[in-house]
């Protein structure tokens, strides 16, 4: 989503209230993680002395399979993002903090999100208590129980399990 800066590049101080919801662009869209009502974006971006600061609270929610039994789980997120924009000529002490722009337009969206990729986990699961699926039989342990033997063991210990017999 592109905002118009002109305005507030003009004057030291300028604000731009944000309050918007974000779509994901085709890039961000994953096969697994699914953000079906998008997210939703509140905070300002300021002028400060030429560079602009953005300070946004970032909520939504996505489905994502549980990371041991498969089933699709709904999961909420809220995270701060705070970044430093800079315009090509805008003079920087650091360039290594600030994400640069050129023109007078800013894609909030190429900004944030690849912060909310990098705020997720990696395995989500259905409850914290969740026992998966039988590496045997695939049977959702969570509602059945199965009669697969738990003793297998790795041939390269057989030596060691014969001793504890």
């Amino acid at each position: 989503m592109l905002f118009d800066v002109q305005e507030i590049l003009k004057k030291d101080g300028g604000r731009i209230q944000l309050n918007i919801k974000l779509i994901p662009p085709a890039e961000f869209q994953m096969d697994d993680v699914i953000f079906g009502q998008g997210v939703s974006v509140s905070g300002e971006l300021e002028n400060v002395g030429g560079v602009l600061e953005l300070k946004a609270s970032v909520q939504g929610s996505f489905t994502v399979p549980c990371g041991r039994c498969m089933k699709i789980t709904e999961q909420r997120f809220s995270l701060l993002v705070q970044e430093t924009l800079a315009n090509e000529h805008a003079e920087v002490a650091n360039r290594d903090v600030v994400i640069p722009f050129t023109g007078t337009s800013i894609d909030l969206g190429g900004i944030i999100w690849p912060e909310i990729f990098l705020a997720l986990d990696t395995k989500y699961l259905c409850s914290p208590d969740c026992k998966g699926l039988c590496m045997h039989c695939g049977a959702d342990l969570n509602q059945v129980s199965c009669d697969c033997k738990e003793d297998d063991i790795d041939p390269r210990m057989a030596g060691l399990a014969k001793l504890l017999q």
